[in-house]
């Protein structure tokens, strides 16, 4: 009987002992996170991104690993949101631009009813009832998590090397690079320029042979790269977009982060992304300053100009609408939370 005893307890121990063992196992399991960006690492993404994940490990007690691909050393930004799909990619931050192939309404942020608006107002939408829709549509279509409010890059205003554009007509018939977006091309075709879909890290040799004659983008950008070298001059000034980026992980990804991990992702990313949204807008002043000093002449639409495109531009915006599937609901939720602003 006293071996009987003894066996029990010993068999008891192991287990105590395996338990205990599958316990510390599951606490120093490490879970992945790559993330492509198509910027340089000197990019105020970038350094935000890397701010966040740096704090992110930290918290996750060494449970979370992280590397960040800068510079479309992954990825360009075009191919993330189709390498998110496939879970080839852990993480990206794919621009609301780069989204509306996949989910038509993603064009819905650069129609001509965001043109000249405040950051404030745009928060208003899209961290809104609006933003929670078409996100709702995004993760559904492409099988993928956003963990939260979206990422600011800025304004986006339109840069020429050799034409000095002072009003919308001086636009007409020069080829204008955008990053993407049906609504972009729309944009520019309405203000009869010429506009070309070219990924970023191709945007400078653009420039230098002549394939483009200036480019849609903001001014952290232009800084980030040093477009003044590419032989960039002149900036002109109307705040006709305001742009995002959605920070975006992969549903395989997510589904092998357990609860814990999942949860300190999504709080973590709450707390960081207000600070980034201000530092992003400190850091397009700040190198608008940078462009003026580097030789970029800056020329702010005066309120006649703004009046007179924002005009043009509306009057084909249910045109717009309709050609680009957009959700007319959408709009209209759009204009009632825009009008309460």
């Amino acid at each position: 009987m006293n071996i009987i005893r003894i066996s029990r307890r010993a068999a008891l121990s192991a287990c105590a002992i395996v338990a205990f063992g599958a316990v510390g196992a599951q606490a120093e399991t490490k879970h992945r996170l790559e993330i492509s960006l198509e910027t340089g690492p000197n990019h105020i993404r970038n350094i935000g991104v890397t701010e966040w994940i740096e704090d992110l490990m930290k918290r996750s007690n060494g449970r979370i690993e992280a590397k960040i691909y800068h510079g479309a050393a992954k990825f360009k930004d075009t191919d993330v949101p189709k390498a998110l799909n496939q879970g080839a990619l852990d993480m990206g931050y794919p621009g609301t631009w780069q989204l509306g192939k996949f989910v038509e309404d993603f064009d819905a942020p650069d129609l001509p009813i965001f043109y000249g608006r405040t950051r404030e107002q745009v928060y208003k939408v899209w961290d809104g009832p609006a933003g929670k829709q078409v996100v709702d549509k995004i993760e559904k279509k492409l099988g993928v998590k956003v963990i939260g409010p979206w990422l600011d890059l800025g304004f986006g205003q339109t840069f020429s090397v050799k034409a000095e554009i002072k009003t919308h007509e001086d636009m007409k018939n020069l080829k204008i690079r955008i990053p993407g977006g049906s609504a972009n091309i729309a944009r520019y075709q309405v203000l009869e320029a010429n506009p070309l879909k070219i990924a970023w890290p191709d945007v400078a040799q653009a420039l230098q042979r002549g394939t483009i004659d200036g480019l849609f983008t903001t001014f952290e950008s232009t800084r980030s790269a040093k477009l003044w070298d590419s032989g960039v001059k002149f900036a002109y000034v109307n705040n006709q977009t305001f742009l995002q980026y959605l920070p975006t992980i992969s549903g395989k990804a997510w589904a092998s982060y357990p609860k814990d991990i999942q949860d300190l992702i999504v709080s973590s990313w709450a707390e960081k992304v207000g600070s980034l949204r201000d530092r992003a807008n400190e850091r397009q002043n700040e190198a608008r300053e940078d462009a003026k000093k580097n030789g970029i002449t800056v020329h702010d639409a005066s309120k006649a100009d703004l009046d007179a495109t924002r005009a043009k531009l509306m009057a084909k915006q249910d045109e717009l609408v309709k050609e680009l599937k957009i959700d007319p609901e959408l709009v209209k939720s759009i204009a009632a939370t825009l009008s309460g602003t």
